[in-house]
């Protein structure tokens, strides 16, 4: 018996000390706007930590990253970024957590990006970063993540390209279900707040007609407001979108001049309407519907 309770005592030391023992910590990722980080922790899933730089609501064109966002990508291995000119602070950030430039992984560079016409848009040609307005090329960010995420940490690969297929099929479901319901909008034409929509346009058969500002952060001359006055009073005509994360004066303005309502579309999300890379889709299709048909 005195043998059976050492046994037992023993033991219950053992699982003692093994309590005291926490769980390896997951290696850290980071996605600077919230389209990209929904898409990666999904394919990540539990295998990795993933943050967002970028809070819900904010223009990243003009974000200044805060201490913090400094001191939490510290020991980040990878952080992925748009690029093309969307989120140039990245770089910085890294350097300034210690990350290292090396470790910012730019997307938009490999999804065959939209050259903007010249035009109403702004005077030189645009390229648009949105890249993830198209779910064509959401399904290749997805290919990429898996393969980078695999590069990271190999013995998850199985498990990512897993996670990886299942989220594809759910976006190629996401691009029949908004291709049907495109042949509803009776419109095309759009004119946009910023250059945002040039992917989700192209994909769906619309035109982006003008763009109300056509650098980030400046004010649009008065002959560039009269030109988009005249697009938008057509004929035929385009509908005026404006976005949440941008000013709505210089739009509503515009809306009044022209006589025509504004729509507001998300081409960012991650707000309580926009929780995922689908519902933000979904949002961009339902305010097309009642700008378009």
């Amino acid at each position: 018996a005195a043998a059976a309770l050492a046994v037992m005592v023993a033991g219950a030391a053992l699982g003692s000390l093994s309590c005291t023992h926490s769980a390896p910590a997951r290696r850290l990722v980071a996605a600077t706007v919230f389209p990209v980080f929904d898409l990666t922790r999904r394919v990540a899933g539990d295998r990795l930590d993933v943050r967002l730089i970028l809070a819900p609501g904010l223009d990243p064109h003009d974000y200044e990253p805060r201490p913090k966002d400094v001191a939490g990508l510290a020991d980040a291995s990878l952080i992925f970024a748009v690029g093309l000119g969307l989120d140039p602070w990245a770089q910085g950030l890294a350097r300034s957590a210690g990350a290292g430039e090396a470790r910012v992984f730019e997307l938009g560079p490999l999804m065959d990006p939209i050259l903007a016409p010249p035009g109403l848009i702004r005077p030189e040609p645009l390229i648009d970063p949105h890249f993830w307005t198209d779910p064509v090329r959401a399904q290749h960010t997805v290919d990429v993540l898996v393969e980078a995420l695999s590069g990271l940490d190999p013995e998850g690969g199985p498990f990512y390209r897993e996670r990886g297929g299942a989220l594809k099929r759910s976006i190629q479901s996401l691009d029949a279900e908004v291709s049907r319901q495109s042949e509803t909008w009776a419109r095309r034409r759009l004119v946009t707040f910023h250059g945002s929509l040039f992917y989700f346009a192209a994909r769906y058969g619309l035109q982006v007609t003008a763009v109300v500002q056509p650098a980030p952060g400046a004010e649009p001359t008065a002959q560039h407001m009269a030109a988009v006055v005249t697009e938008l009073r057509g004929p035929p005509g385009a509908a005026l979108f404006t976005e949440p994360q941008m000013e709505s004066q210089v739009a509503t303005a515009l809306a009044r001049e022209a006589g025509v309502p504004l729509h507001e579309v998300d081409a960012l999300g991650g707000g309580p309407k926009a929780a995922s890379y689908e519902e933000l889709v979904r949002g961009i299709a339902r305010a097309m519907d009642g700008a378009l048909r």
